[in-house]
């Protein structure tokens, strides 16, 4: 039986890292294409791109490691089945899921390492790539630029009503310079931001607009000049690519372990259920005061006029109360759900290493077939349902619809109950598939016998 074992995980380990490998390089392809504008044309060194890219793959591994699971259990289990590996198996006394249990012990240490991964290591490679990406995002010369801001550049004043940050462009600027004695404005319709070819001066190029000079020392000496182009070259000693200390910087729900969010998922639990407890005190309050309001006991009387203004006013007071209470405690609220999301998705996630063993390994039973494009096809689909129950699950609990618990196990909980149903049906041997895929040949031009004559 140990033979066995170690033959059916020999088996899983090619898939596996293949699988995995592939899922990676899809993501990378796809992170790649978006990041390049951030990444070229910025005198980058090879070195900090690739720190930049493997920072980022580490979310990539999370995500392909159950998808390599998958492929590799339905391609393990379809040899198995295929070579008729499988029937032996069961004719020496054994069953089909005991062959599975190697896949199990598997999902489970791979539910573990992927657990401790997604909990210490991938939350400082994330503040690591976040932090990167700020540094590189300095090199842009719209980054120092905020809309309806004035914002300093060398000694320069800018005042842009809109910034288009991915393609450098300003728009209805205004810009103040000094040469000397003399104040420049120059104010245009818009205005390109970019660096000349060794990145030692800023150049900025402004479209459609007026140079207003005044002489400080002389007020009377004005000038006025319209263009439609003109450019004012700076240096760029402020945009250098400078490292920052990952420790400096605050931390989000993404680059936290689960004992840190823990912390202050807790803490704004706590300050929303206080602020229940203070809405319940404050009716208890009003309801007594409104009644003393109304009552001639212990008090000089008042007429019912003044009564009903007494009321309005604590009415009024009560009323603003409550509101600020009711939006504190809906606030904290949607801080611990963000938090609660965050950690049971990182047991969520490593979960489903163990929950697709339960899928492939009796669909590749079923299937009967071990080669990697029915697996891949197959693992696809299984991977694109997950992957929306994840996605749908996330929102749900940001908008409050499901609570956080639910909505991040319910892939698991849905993929992993077919897959206790498949299990069951493989054990009981009840059902087989038929992947012969005959309508493909039919249409992509199969042989056809000779037609059957009809009768007259």
């Amino acid at each position: 039986m140990i033979r066995l074992t170690w033959y059916i995980i020999r088996l899983h380990i090619g898939p596996f890292i293949f699988g995995t490998s592939a899922v990676v390089f899809i993501f990378l392809l796809q992170f790649v294409f978006k990041s390049l504008n951030d990444l070229v044309g910025k005198g980058l060194s090879y070195w900090i791109i690739l720190q930049f890219i493997a920072y980022n793959m580490a979310w990539m591994l999370v995500l392909a490691v159950p998808m390599g699971v998958l492929v590799a259990t339905l391609m393990a289990y379809g040899k198995l089945s295929g070579n008729n590996e499988l029937t032996i198996i069961k004719s020496s006394g054994g069953s089909a899921f005991r062959a599975m249990l190697p896949s199990i012990i598997g999902g489970l240490a791979l539910f573990g390492a992927l657990f401790y991964f997604n909990d210490k290591i991938l939350p400082e490679t994330n503040q690591r790539a976040y932090v990167l990406q700020n540094d590189i995002k300095q090199l842009k010369p719209t980054f120092a630029i905020d809309p309806g801001r004035f914002s300093t550049l060398q000694g320069y004043s800018i005042l842009a009503r809109q910034v288009d940050r991915v393609n450098n462009d300003l728009y209805n600027v205004t810009i103040y310079g000094q040469d000397g004695d003399i104040l420049n404005v120059i104010n245009a319709k818009r205005a390109r931001l970019r660096f000349n070819g060794d990145f030692s001066k800023l150049v900025m190029t402004f479209y459609q607009g007026e140079i207003h000079q005044v002489n400080r020392r002389n007020q009377g000496e004005f000038r006025k000049l319209a263009f439609d182009e003109h450019q004012v070259s700076i240096n760029t000693e402020g945009f250098a690519f400078n490292r920052s200390d990952p420790t400096r910087l605050g931390r989000t729900d993404r680059t936290m372990d689960i004992k840190a969010m823990r912390a202050i998922a807790d803490t704004a639990l706590a300050i929303s259920h206080r602020a229940d407890l203070n809405i319940d005190t404050m009716f208890i309050k009003h309801t007594a005061r409104a009644r003393q309001t109304f009552s001639d006991t212990g008090r000089p009387p008042v007429s019912g006029r003044d009564a009903a203004g007494l009321a309005l006013s604590d009415l009024s007071t009560f009323r603003s109360q409550v509101e600020s209470e009711s939006v504190t405690k809906v606030e904290q609220g949607k801080i611990a759900d963000q938090y609660l999301v965050e950690i049971y998705k990182k047991y969520s996630i490593p979960a489903a290493c163990l929950v697709f063993v339960f899928v492939g390994a009796p669909l590749g039973i079923l299937v009967r077939r071990g080669n990697f494009g029915v697996s891949a096809a197959i693992a696809l689909g299984f991977f694109v349902v997950y992957w929306s129950c994840l996605v749908s699950g996330e929102k749900l609990a940001d908008r409050a619809v499901l609570p956080p618990s639910v909505a991040m196990w319910m892939a698991d909980v849905v993929i992993g109950a077919l897959g206790a149903y498949l299990t069951v049906l493989v054990s009981r041997e009840t059902v087989t598939f038929n992947f012969e895929f005959n309508w493909l040949k039919r249409i992509f031009g199969g042989k056809r016998g000779n037609p059957e004559p009809r009768a007259l």
